[in-house]
């Protein structure tokens, strides 16, 4: 469950701190107070999209904060936190979200970054949102079938699992047939496609690892060519029409002169010893030239056979593994063509049966799920004459669906929700339903009998009363602490009565100073919380709403003190 909820520089809030416990957890405060701040911020907690509107002015960014007690996790979230490799710590998830001005956001689970879709999936395990504008999901007709499918729980799911595996099974068999079943003009280019895919790929002998194999060959012979061009080069310069030849000039020069000038004596010798020098460089140089066997045509035919490989590559994979692997599949296809009619009688003979226990699976679940909507419907009854509709009727429409689109991933029939607010009414689909009042007490029916197999920990309902009457209120409060049994249940109300039967009470407050605004949350005593709902009767808070607003707190069995 939620434990501490922080916020900083969030729209008018500078700092708050929410700390909610187990039980009815109500927020209330006087207009314009923020009340809704805290779901907005709990909304960016589970993922949605952030702007830059939600940051104070002023600040150069928004933070939000959430700590979840996770010491006791479904089977979901651990293998949820497994995948994502997050260990809670301490039996706690921290989860935040850093909003700034240029528009960035940055989310984290237990300090690890992470994207907007992990703190969505995360969230589905977590808190549940229903708004007063939230109720799209009851109302709307794509979604009753889940509803009911929730609803029916552990005792629909084998069978749910089994149909669902019986369509998985026909619907790969109707596509194989449809595969071997086409046109022969689309089989035979098919045949000339993969016939000459598997003679390319033959033609080109890949082995694989041979493309490392030829480009460390490619680099290897790129340097000897650079090695072989420099020696070559070197050995012609020091051949006897080059350096050598002139070497043995200069000596000659020096030779028939060093008796006339005794310091040419020793030049001669350096020279003489120069020129021995080079002879023997060149010799050496020889020797290296004859032993260098460099051919450039290989260097052509590891460029040709590199050339064909990237070529391949572009047709029928990203490396020599899976080009060969195509070949192979397309060698299977081709063999396949060699039998297609027997194939497709076998196909045919099992799709037949195949659709015989679909239907039959299908039939299960459509029986099983009439049961459940018999049920559903005396509940939601009874729960909306609780809520202060005793002539509502509701009812669960099956419609068997068209042969042209005959299963369905739910079964054979469309499911609608149908209403009557009141008697002579005919029941019309809950789809069009327009009263909020109405609305919110029809989904708060819902949510309570589906709280019971709901094993979200967190549910939130932002202004749920809205448009709702005090006896509707009193009513819906006592729903709300029927849900709240089960789960943490935090409620941003504008009602006495929703206040009175909190078991934990906040009030948001607003303060003007010269150039802003803040909301600051405080979570009331006993006193504060019967001056809340006295405040909320009367607008005033004098000893006679006083009075009243205890005796309305004793009889949600709460103590005034």
């Amino acid at each position: 469950m939620l434990t501490r909820l922080e916020l900083t520089d969030f729209a008018v809030i500078s700092r708050a701190v929410f700390e909610p416990s187990e039980g009815l957890n109500v927020i209330t405060g006087e207009t314009g107070a923020g009340k809704s701040l805290l779901v907005d911020a709990l909304g960016l907690i589970m993922g949605d999209k952030a702007s830059r509107g939600v940051i104070r002015t002023g600040s150069g960014f928004a933070y939000v904060e959430a700590i979840f007690d996770v010491s006791s996790p479904s089977e979901g979230l651990s293998a949820f936190l497994k995948e994502i490799d997050i260990e809670p710590e301490d039996g706690m998830l921290i989860v935040s979200r850093k909003i700034s001005t240029d528009g960035k956001s940055i989310a984290r689970i237990n300090g690890k970054t992470v994207v907007l879709a992990m703190l969505r999936q995360l969230s589905s395990f977590l808190i549940d949102i229903h708004g007063q504008n939230d109720t799209q999901v009851i109302f709307d007709e794509g979604s009753n079938v889940d509803l009911l499918l929730s609803y029916g729980g552990d005792d629909i799911a084998p069978c749910l699992e089994q149909y669902s595996s019986n369509l998985r099974s026909y619907k790969e068999t109707v596509l194989k047939i449809r595969n071997l079943s086409q046109s022969p003009e689309m089989l035979a280019k098919r045949r000339e496609y993969l016939e000459f895919a598997v003679n390319e790929i033959d033609e080109a002998e890949l082995k694989p690892g041979e493309e490392e194999e030829l480009l460390n060959k490619k680099r290897r012979i790129s340097k000897l060519g650079e090695i072989s061009s420099s020696v070559n080069e070197a050995y012609e310069l020091l051949n006897e029409e080059g350096v050598l030849s002139d070497m043995g000039r200069i000596f000659s020069d020096i030779e028939k002169v060093k008796k006339d000038d005794e310091r040419l004596e020793d030049i001669a010798k350096r020279t003489s010893s120069a020129l021995l020098d080079l002879e023997a460089i060149r010799d050496d140089l020889s020797v290296i030239v004859r032993e260098m066997d460099f051919d450039p045509s290989e260097e052509e035919e590891i460029n040709r056979k590199i050339g064909k490989i990237y070529e391949l590559k572009s047709k029928y994979g990203s490396n020599i593994e899976e080009i060969l692997k195509f070949k192979d599949d397309a060698v299977t296809e081709l063999d396949s063509f060699e039998d297609n009619k027997r194939t497709l009688v076998i196909l045919k003979k099992e799709r037949h049966e195949m659709e015989e226990r679909l239907l039959k699976s299908a039939e299960d679940l459509s029986s099983l799920l009439k049961e459940k909507a018999a049920k559903l419907e005396k509940e939601i009854v009874s729960e909306l004459a609780d809520l202060e509709m005793p002539q509502a009727r509701f009812s669960v429409e099956f419609t068997r669906r068209p042969k042209d689109r005959f299963f369905s991933s739910h079964g054979i029939d469309d499911i609608r929700f149908m209403f009557s607010a009141n008697p002579g009414q005919e029941l019309k689909p809950l789809s069009s339903i327009v009263s909020g009042g109405e609305a919110s007490r029809i989904m708060l029916a819902v949510k309570n009998i589906l709280s019971r197999c709901d094993r979200t920990p967190t549910l939130i309902f932002d202004e749920i009363d809205m448009g709702v009457s005090g006896k509707a209120s009193a009513a819906i409060a006592v729903k709300l602490s029927s849900i709240a049994k089960m789960h943490q249940v935090l409620c941003v109300s504008h009602t006495s009565q929703i206040c009175a039967a909190a078991d934990n009470n906040y009030l948001l407050t607003k303060s003007m100073y010269e150039s802003s605004t803040e909301t600051n949350v405080t979570k009331l005593d006993s006193e504060g919380k019967v001056d809340e709902v006295a405040r909320l009767l009367s607008g005033t808070g004098d000893q006679r709403s006083k009075d009243l607003a205890k005796s309305m707190i004793e009889q949600f069995g709460r103590r005034p003190d």
